[in-house]
């Protein structure tokens, strides 16, 4: 009786732990994009207080988004919007990446806590005596870890490819996709578009097994 009540107890500890992450990833979300704005906006004050862009002063305000920019500036996208737009992308492109980014992970994230749940559910379950319902909950709990590492795997591919970070990681991930990637290179007009087809192919996957399994 008594593990019994311990099981139900962890259970229910992570269910209410998730409501406690999610407030802390809105708080993520909210301070990234005051510390870069507030690093974008360092860029200009050499220029506001007309100093030397070669000087050290200058170096410093920019250094800490340099990278950022020069990975802006190396994208396909930057081009063909300063054509159109007849000035300096880059600013604009880093905050338009960061909010897909933060969108991306967002879900990302959100399937993480899913299982957290998933896996409170079962020791619930568990606890209450309910062991089939335990057991489905513990089934989809684990399909959708395995699916959920994969998206993961292809979410620090996107970082990689949006701001040139996590490289060895990054290229680990992408050797690991591979098979599964040329399964949906279906050529033609849908050539070059596996890492999407994958994506949408995983989170149906994820959708029928919350739906079955909980």
């Amino acid at each position: 009786m008594l593990i019994a009540m311990l099981i139900d107890d962890t259970g229910r500890l992570l269910i209410e732990g998730v409501d406690s992450l999610q407030r802390l990833v809105r708080l993520g979300i909210g301070v990234t994009i005051a510390v870069i704005l507030g690093l974008l906006l360092f860029r200009y004050i050499p220029s506001i207080l007309k100093l030397n862009p070669f000087g050290r002063t200058s170096q410093a305000f920019h250094r800490p988004t340099n990278e950022m920019i020069y990975h802006m500036r190396r994208s396909r996208f930057y081009s063909p919007l300063r054509r159109t737009l007849g000035f300096d992308p880059s600013v604009l492109m880093v905050l338009i990446a960061l909010a897909i980014l933060w969108y991306v992970l967002t879900g990302v994230l959100q399937n993480l806590f899913f299982i957290i749940q998933g896996i409170g559910l079962t020791l619930t379950e568990f606890g209450a005596g309910a062991i089939f319902s335990g057991v489905r909950y513990l089934i989809g709990s684990a399909i959708l870890a395995v699916i959920f590492f994969l998206m993961g795997m292809m979410t620090i591919v996107f970082v990689n490819w949006l701001f040139g970070l996590l490289h060895n990681i990054a290229g680990w991930s992408l050797n690991r996709l591979a098979p599964l990637l040329n399964i949906f290179e279906f050529g033609g007009a849908f050539a070059g578009w596996s890492f999407m087809i994958l994506w949408i192919a995983l989170s149906f996957a994820a959708t029928a097994v919350e739906a079955v399994f909980f």
